[in-house]
């Protein structure tokens, strides 16, 4: 085969990518030594954080660090601790109501079923 066949299509290809590093870097926010603004460890003791919020201005603050956050990452964080509540719960409710239609049990010492009392 010849090259007479060829037609070359005027396609420019991207340039490689440079050795400069990548342009945008992940920071570990959970290191240890750095405020997640949700709980920390304060003399070995979990502590969690509370949002303090000036009426009148745009921004909430850290108590754990006194940082300056955004209000929809609080409000994010706030209604996922809501919801994992909300969550429980519903579980806890649900379990309760299971335990309350049982009427025996099985004992463990002689393995049969007994009754239970409702006083």
């Amino acid at each position: 085969m010849t090259d007479d066949n060829i037609t070359k299509l005027p396609i420019k290809f991207k340039a490689p990518p440079s050795d400069d590093g990548p342009m945008l870097k992940i920071v570990d926010r959970y290191d240890r030594n750095s405020c997640n603004h949700s709980r920390s460890y304060v003399n070995g003791r979990q502590v969690n954080a509370k949002y303090l919020i000036r009426e009148g201005e745009t921004e909430v603050e850290c108590s754990l660090c006194e940082a300056k956050l955004d209000p929809m990452f609080v409000l994010r964080r706030l209604a996922h601790e809501e919801t994992q509540w909300e969550r429980s719960r519903k579980t806890y409710h649900e379990e309760m109501a299971r335990l309350k239609e049982r009427k025996a049990t099985k004992c463990e010492h002689c393995s049969k079923m007994t009754r239970i009392s409702r006083r």
